[in-house]
């Protein structure tokens, strides 16, 4: 039951999952393509901030492609998984939680999957990065995917309501 619930979620929402998948890897492929550590668009410096500040985020590339797609794409799957396990639409609050149930789940997996890579499988890219996140980016990831994550899906549906018209 819960198998089938995380298999007709991810089917329903497959175009979230591999727009997530795609804007996420762009900058990837552009690095190993140039072999250069610098994104022209993503490494401008979004906010004023202290240099050894653990919380805010430094960069476009930071906030939007290691914190928000997978969050937010995880609260579009979280809420359509619990729809699922209970076989109802959620509406107002229950659908905001389960966004932010989604959102936590999938940072969580996230957060694994990165600390495994970093402690086990960490090797240098060309452009003399590691590959996976370090243990700084947690807290950060969880703070997102509390508060900004099961937001995302919201904005872009009204952004979407709005071209609409």
């Amino acid at each position: 039951m819960v198998l089938d619930a995380v298999f007709a979620s991810l089917n329903k929402n497959k175009k979230a999952v591999i727009t997530g998948a795609i804007l996420y890897l762009l900058p990837v492929i552009y690095r190993f393509a140039t072999k250069s550590s610098v994104v022209p668009i993503l490494n401008s410096t979004l906010f004023l901030y202290h240099r050894n500040s653990q919380i805010t985020p430094v960069n476009l590339e930071t906030l939007g492609l290691t914190f928000l797609i997978p969050t937010a794409v995880g609260a579009i799957v979280g809420a359509s998984f619990l729809e699922n396990i209970f076989n109802r639409r959620f509406h107002g609050l229950e659908k905001y939680l389960s966004r932010v149930f989604g959102s936590l789940s999938l940072a969580f997996a996230w957060i694994v999957l990165h600390f495994i890579g970093f402690s086990f499988f960490n090797p240098v890219t060309p452009w003399g990065a590691h590959l996976w996140a370090g243990t700084a980016a947690y807290a950060k990831n969880l703070l997102i995917a509390v508060v900004v994550g099961p937001l995302v899906p919201y904005l872009v549906e009204f952004i979407y309501k709005r071209i609409k018209k």
